[in-house]
């Protein structure tokens, strides 16, 4: 009788045992902070502090001529004819690039720099200071192209000649550039900041439309 007692509570003793380094083991990787699965990453956030730009010694602006087709307005009638003529530029095209210095630091790898959209170069003045273009351009390394200043008209009155015909051309100016920017970015994570440095490239504005009519006698 003792000796089966005894059996039976060397088996459950053992049983014991076992629950207990089972526990123990489970209590030990929860507490595990290498494998908590409570604890997450977050992503880091970016925030642009400032940007800047500048004419340095090596950058330029270039004036480009513009040249528009010939339209022409013919009167075979014989008396003088009127018409209103509404010109536009709608073939015009405002062009963003951005280069960035690859010698001025590494930035994060989970910084991506084309997701900033921000304001270009509109107008440089004497004083070495620039205006605006009112578009936003991401801060992309491939070319970006919007039409530039939409819906912009210029109106005439043309009197054509009887037997008759007119020339009308036009043609526009275009300065383009190369200039630099620096640009700040700030961690907002963990407030460290990155300089950037780099050139800007693109289309500056169009300026100095020009318009001529020559009158030509029909046979």
């Amino acid at each position: 009788m003792i000796q089966r007692f005894t059996c039976r509570y060397k088996q459950l003793f053992s049983l014991v045992v076992i629950g207990f380094l089972f526990l123990g083991s489970c209590s030990k990787d929860s507490l595990d902070p290498e494998v908590d699965e409570d604890e997450t990453i977050l992503p880091h956030e970016y925030e642009m502090e400032s940007l800047t730009y500048l004419l340095a010694d090596d950058d330029k602006i270039d004036t480009v001529k513009i040249k528009g087709g010939t339209e022409e307005f013919i009167n075979p009638g014989n008396t003088p004819m009127e018409i209103q003529h509404v010109e536009t530029f709608d073939d015009l095209v405002k062009t963003s690039f951005f280069k960035i210095d690859k010698e001025g630091g590494e930035l994060p790898s989970d910084l991506d720099i084309s997701k900033f959209k921000v304001n270009v170069p509109g107008v440089y003045y004497e004083n070495g200071t620039f205006s605006y273009y009112p578009e936003r351009f991401p801060m992309s390394d491939s070319e970006q192209r919007e039409p530039y200043k939409r819906n912009s008209t210029f109106t005439f009155d043309l009197k054509i000649p009887a037997q008759s015909k007119l020339n009308f051309r036009k043609s526009i100016d275009r300065h383009d550039i190369t200039c630099s920017f620096k640009l700040v970015i700030r961690n907002k994570t963990t407030g460290e900041k990155y300089n950037v440095d780099g050139k800007w490239q693109g289309v500056l504005r169009y300026f100095n439309e020009s318009f001529s009519v020559d009158e030509e006698v029909l046979n």
